[in-house]
């Protein structure tokens, strides 16, 4: 009898399982499809705003008060949009059958969209190569 019930616990564990990665990949493509170019923008905005405030950046990249105020407000707008709007539903699942983890992991998606967004961004692309044209090339030589 042990048997079956640990048999029977081991399926429906993996059943539930296989439901909740379902609610977490519709959530995070719900958020996906959902997210517009002018959202992502938003969300550039703001997160060069915040990493700004790093204490080895904050007197290089000066951003006003009421700049940074402003792109917060873009992005709590932004996400009570998408979050209890546009994907409310999956929104409300992931919340209920895999709980906060699961959601705040799809929130870290957005961030790391956000940083894939500066990134791809063809001036920041070539910015990040610069660095090259500095290296000695009798460096580079070294590991030939």
């Amino acid at each position: 009898m042990k048997k079956i019930v640990l048999i029977f616990c081991f399926l429906f564990g993996s059943i539930y399982n296989s439901f909740a990665d379902n609610y977490s990949a519709r959530f995070t493509n719900c958020l996906t499809q959902n997210t517009t170019e002018r959202d992502k923008v938003i969300l550039v905005r703001w997160l060069f705003s915040a990493v700004a405030q790093h204490s080895a950046l904050e007197t290089e990249f000066q951003i006003s008060e009421e700049k940074i105020n402003s792109y917060e407000i873009a992005v709590a707008d932004y996400l009570q949009y998408v979050l209890g709007t546009i994907c409310y539903e999956e929104t409300k699942n992931v919340l209920d059958y895999e709980g906060e983890e699961a959601f705040i992991k799809a929130f870290e998606f957005l961030g790391e969209v956000a940083m894939m967004s500066m990134i791809e961004d063809p001036n920041v692309a070539k910015a990040l190569e610069n660095y090259v044209k500095h290296i000695d090339p009798n460096f580079i030589k070294k590991f030939d």
